[in-house]
C-alpha cells in the first residue's frame, strides 16, 4: 500500500469515527423509553455560530418577537390643565330663596341656639313637614328632633346641628332618600326592619311583608321629669345594627320610668325595645325616645308582641345618600 493511499484511509476513518461521536452525543440529551415515548428533556437543537435551527414557528397565541425599538423622540410638552371650578351646590336656587339663606350658611344652629337662622330653620322645616307646632325662634326639644329627623330623612348625619350640608338640604329642597327594603330585611323566618330615615317599622316574615308601623325613635329627650323643669336633656340614640328578640314582656320593670311605661315590650337589646309608647301617642315626634322603638297605637304593639317570635332578627339603619 502506498503511502498516499494509507493516508487517505486514514482520514477517512477519523471522519467516520467523529461522525459517530456526534450522534451518541445528540441522543443522550433525552431518554427514550420503550415505547418511544420522551420521559426526560426534549430533544436539543442543533447551534451552529449562535444560529437556532429547527426551532418550531410562532403560532396565532404566541406573542411575537419585539421589533427593534425606533429612535425615541422627545414628546412635546403639554399644556398644564386648568381643574373645572366646584360645582356650586346653590347653582339652581332662585335669587329671592339665596338672599333668605346668605347670612346663615356659614352659622351653625345647635340645640338652644336663638335668633333669626334658628328661627329660618324651623320655618323651613315647618314647609317641610317636620314641625307641626307653633314657630319658635329658639331650637328647643321638638325643634332639635325636627332637626334630627329632617337629616336623617335626607342621609345626612343626624346630630340635630344645622351647618352647611343640612343648610343646603333646606335650602335645595332636597329629596329624601329612596324609601327602599333592604334585600337583608328579605331573609327567612321573622324580621322587624326598623328604617330611621323614613320613621317606619316593616314586619317581614319569609321575605313578604306583612305589616308597616309609624315609630318614634332616639332622640333629645328629658330623662326625668324633673330635667324638664331643670332644662336637662340630652340625646339617647337607637343603635344601628342587626340583633335577635331575647325576651317579650307585658310590663317590665324600669327604674327611670317606673311601671307601666313601656308596655308590650319586644325586648332585642338590653336597652332598647319595641313597645308601646304613651308619650309618643300623646305628643308625636315632639319629643323622641331614649333608645326605644316607641309604637303610637297599643294595638299595634300588642300585634308586634304576639307575633314576633323570640330570636326573630330586627335589624334597624339609617339610608344615607347615595
Amino acid at each position: 500500500m502506498t503511502s498516499t493511499h494509507a493516508r487517505r484511509e486514514l482520514r477517512v476513518g477519523l471522519v467516520l469515527t467523529a461522525l459517530a461521536a456526534t450522534t451518541t452525543l445528540l441522543a443522550g440529551c433525552a431518554t427514550v423509553s420503550p415505547g418511544g415515548t420522551w420521559t426526560g428533556l426534549a430533544p436539543a437543537t442543533p447551534a451552529v455560530n449562535g444560529a437556532t435551527f429547527g426551532a418550531p414557528e410562532a403560532t396565532a397565541d404566541e406573542s411575537p418577537s419585539a421589533s427593534p425599538a425606533s429612535p425615541s423622540t422627545s414628546p412635546s410638552p403639554s399644556a398644564p390643565t386648568t381643574p373645572p371650578p366646584p360645582v356650586d351646590p346653590l347653582a339652581g336656587v332662585s335669587k329671592k330663596t339665596l338672599a333668605e339663606f346668605k347670612p346663615c350658611l356659614k352659622k351653625r344652629v345647635a340645640p338652644r341656639s336663638s335668633g333669626s337662622c334658628a328661627r329660618l330653620v324651623v320655618t323651613k322645616l315647618k314647609s317641610a313637614g317636620f314641625y307641626p307646632w307653633t314657630k319658635t325662634s329658639t331650637i328647643n326639644v321638638a325643634a332639635a328632633n325636627a332637626i334630627l329627623n329632617y337629616q336623617r330623612s335626607r342621609g345626612l348625619q343626624a346630630d340635630g346641628v344645622v351647618a352647611k350640608q343640612t343648610w343646603i338640604a333646606l335650602a335645595t329642597k332636597a329629596p329624601a332618600v329612596p324609601n327602599v327594603l333592604p334585600d337583608k330585611c328579605k331573609g327567612k323566618g321573622v324580621w322587624l326592619c326598623v328604617d330611621q330615615a323614613h320613621r317606619k317599622l316593616t314586619w317581614v316574615k319569609n321575605g313578604k311583608v306583612v305589616k308597616t308601623f309609624k315609630v318614634r325613635l332616639g332622640g333629645y329627650a328629658y330623662l326625668k321629669k324633673k330635667d324638664a323643669k331643670e332644662g336637662k336633656w340630652k340625646v339617647y340614640a337607637t343603635a344601628n345594627g342587626t340583633w335577635k328578640v331575647y325576651d317579650k314582656k307585658v310590663d317590665p320593670p324600669s327604674e327611670n320610668y317606673g311601671s307601666g311605661a313601656m308596655p308590650y315590650s319586644t325586648m332585642f337589646y338590653p336597652d332598647m325595645y319595641v313597645h308601646y309608647s304613651p308619650g309618643f301617642h300623646a305628643v308625636g315626634y315632639r319629643e323622641s325616645s331614649h333608645g326605644c322603638v316607641n309604637i303610637g297605637k297599643l294595638a299595634d304593639a300588642k300585634w308586634i308582641f304576639k307575633n314576633t317570635p323570640i330570636g326573630a332578627k330586627v335589624y334597624v339603619f339609617s339610608p344615607k345618600v347615595a
